[in-house]
């Protein structure tokens, strides 16, 4: 008979395992019953820490064993599989098992593993219900796992996010009906708890489902904050999912309203902006995205300007100048230097959004710790998220085409720095001269072209005769990463096609692009990709760009992009600051308040077809993440469209 095991067989296996329990000391909870072979294997394999052969022998004994005996062994492989660091593994043991079938110390050890579990989705509230519910008749050889749990419990409960939920849950508790204030009152408390974490709780299928539907709505909320136009819809199919949910669609959509109500811009915003020859220009651009912005959407705010030099004290004595008309919020300054002097100033105390990079090394004073920002269009940021998005792509052997410049070797270093890990390679680099016009001998040995003229030449030599010979370029390279301007670049290009490199994808810097729609004199450039601004795509034909003095028919529409960008940040940065999931889509960007405090641009990607910047297409975000690896990041968007903030 298939599957039937011989009585004296069992009786054989048990004499083993007794044997064998008898002579090894194991961690377990409760010591499983000797009835086979495979349950002593699992024993031994436990206790020599194979944690993933325990797991898979007492799932393989599961599958023999009478109902109640199989579900003890399920918790078992469970148990193993957490410590086997296969969380998957362990979930899918436990489907299906119910306490009602375990004896005491069985139902301890399973509140024990959905503890783990809690815990390592970071849900520290459920675990230490569960902690609690295994304290009742948990085996004293549990008791040092339980307390490494409970510490482990006890420190993420004391985390904002972890006092946001507690919070969150009293409201909820105490509303049996829709209740406009104490709504709002829950979407503020759940503030501190990210975008990620909210959806992977609001997908727990063992929470309350009244709670989860709070959770999924405190979501579909968040998402639906900056552009509004598909709060609608999204809150339409969050009803569907939610049918039981104490709110109705209307008033899920009044909670949504009330609660979007609270985010305006500061009360009076000061930006100190460049008057000097050299920044002017970028000055100018700035103040008027500022202001397109504002116009827009002013939200009971104020804006006021106030202008710096290139000496060290005007930035100074600008900043003073604001607080004395009463700013509560600084944008700018936009020299580097200046950005220094500023956030260095004692007694700093009104918050900041510069307008370049703050020094690596610099740390908010205390009292206004995540509120001092620096935005920009950095292009070594840029470069490395160049690189990401080659990476993203699948190619793993770079070239890198830069010119004989400061800038060319920062733009080089920045690429190299992201691009160098898990085995890809830079396997040629070299240098150009921006005064050069014909780059040909250089692209040559990039491409070892010379090496390949060399060796026909050596053939004709032995051969002593004439031989029709076409040079091959170099096959180990599938990408080329190029820093140039514009006007290099419409040189370079061609002369990769010419030597047969023209189906090797090229990047170049978001510099490429001079900004101005010029499809006739930007053919030269078709193939290149690319970072650029989501208004530039917008942007990417003559009659689309605004007749404004300040953009330059385009060139500087990435700085007028920028300052729109900040007028309309300024009210969502104290949400970013808490969730650095959440994302502000700009028109210069995508942003985000990484875990550092700092904000990150992702850029809109193009590339050049019939000399126009269209989007980028990425490829599907499955093949991306075999690309980037397990755990990685890539790039978040492809080319967002240009969202009209509201």
């Amino acid at each position: 008979m298939p599957g039937h095991i011989p009585q004296s067989v069992r009786i054989a296996a048990a004499l083993l395992t007794v044997l064998i329990t008898a002579c090894s000391t194991t961690a377990w909870d409760v010591e499983p019953p000797a009835e086979t072979a495979t349950v002593a294997q699992a024993s031994a394999a436990f206790a020599r820490g194979d944690y993933a052969a325990a797991a898979a022998a007492w799932e393989s004994e599961a599958l023999l064993a009478p109902p109640d005996r199989a579900a003890a062994l399920r918790v078992s492989a469970a148990d193993a599989w957490l410590l086997a660091g296969d969380v998957a593994g362990a979930e899918h043991a436990l489907r299906g098992v119910s306490k009602a079938g375990l004896q005491p110390a069985d139902q301890s050890r399973l509140d024990l593993v959905l503890a783990d579990l809690a815990l390592r989705a970071a849900r520290p509230d459920e675990a230490d219900v569960l902690l609690q519910q295994a304290a009742d008749a948990l085996p004293a050889s549990s008791r040092d796992r339980y307390n490494t749990l409970q510490v482990q419990t006890r420190k993420m409960l004391s985390g904002p996010a972890s006092m946001a939920l507690a919070r969150a849950t009293q409201i909820t508790g105490d509303m049996q009906s829709y209740n406009p204030g104490a709504a709002v009152e829950l979407m503020r408390a759940l503030e501190d708890v990210s975008s990620g974490e909210l959806s992977i709780r609001s997908e727990n299928p063992r929470a309350d489902r009244q709670w989860i539907g709070w959770l999924d709505l405190a979501l579909v909320i968040r998402q639906n904050l900056v552009i509004p136009d598909g709060i609608s819809a999204a809150v339409a199919a969050w009803k569907i999912r939610h049918p039981y949910h104490l709110l109705a669609e209307t008033e899920a959509l009044d909670t949504w309203l009330r609660y979007r109500q609270l985010f305006s811009p500061p009360r009076r915003t000061a930006a100190l902006l460049p008057d000097t020859a050299s920044l002017r220009s970028a000055g100018d651009a700035i103040r008027d995205g500022l202001l397109s912005a504002y116009l827009d959407q002013p939200g009971g705010g104020s804006l006021l300007f106030f202008s710096t030099n290139d000496d060290s004290q005007s930035t100074i004595a600008a900043y003073f100048s604001a607080l004395d008309a009463g700013a509560d919020q600084i944008v700018g300054p936009l020299r580097r230097e200046s950005v220094e002097e500023l956030l260095n100033l004692p007694g700093l105390a009104t918050p900041v959004l510069a307008l370049n990079d703050p020094p690596e090394s610099f740390a908010p004073p205390q009292g206004l710790d995540g509120q001092l920002f620096g935005i920009s269009l950095s292009q070594e940021a840029e470069v490395a998220a160049v690189a990401a998005n080659a990476v993203a792509f699948g190619y793993q052997r770079a070239i890198v085409l830069a010119p004989e410049s400061a800038w060319g070797e920062r733009m080089a270093a920045a690429f190299q720095a992201e691009f160098l890990h898990d085995e890809r390679q830079i396997i040629a680099a070299t240098r150009y001269l921006e005064t050069d016009n014909d780059h040909s001998a250089t692209l040559e040995r990039l491409l070892l072209i010379d090496e390949s003229k060399a060796r026909a030449q050596r053939l004709e030599n032995v051969l002593q005769m004439p031989l029709e010979f076409e040079p091959t370029r170099r096959d180990d390279v599938d990408v080329i990463f190029m820093a140039a301007n514009p006007t290099q670049a419409k040189l370079i290009r061609p002369q990769l096609r010419f030597l047969d490199a023209g189906d090797v994808p090229v990047y170049a810097t978001g510099r490429v692009y001079s900004g101005q729609p010029d499809p006739a004199r930007n053919q030269d450039l078709d193939g290149v990709r690319f970072p650029t601004t989501p208004w530039e795509l917008a942007h990417a034909s003559e009659d689309r760009v605004p007749d404004l003095a300040s953009l330059r028919k385009g060139s500087l529409g990435s700085l007028f992009a920028l300052g729109q960008d900040v007028w309309n940040m300024l009210s969502w940065l104290g949400l970013m600051r808490r969730d650095h999931d959440f994302v502000f889509p700009g028109h210069s960007g995508t942003y985000r308040v990484n875990t550092a405090g700092r904000l990150e641009r992702e850029p809109a990607w193009a590339v050049f077809e019939q000399g126009r910047p269209v989007p980028l297409t990425m490829p599907p975000p499955n093949e991306r993440q075999a690309a980037l690896g397990p755990g990685a990041t890539g790039p978040a968007s492809v080319a967002p469209p240009v969202p009209e903030l509201r």
